[in-house]
């Protein structure tokens, strides 16, 4: 089983921005410049 800590719960709906904020909590702030395609994929969703 995972633990419950390990991520953030996800919420059934979220605007793109809270999409972009919950990754950017999940990923722990890790290089966003690696992970810029992510984020734009997702504004533009």
């Amino acid at each position: 089983m995972a633990a419950e800590s390990d991520h953030p719960e996800i919420p059934d709906e979220m605007t793109p921005e809270e999409a972009r904020q919950y990754l950017i909590r999940f990923l722990g702030r890790q290089d966003l410049d690696e992970h810029e395609g992510i984020y734009d994929e997702l504004a533009t969703e």
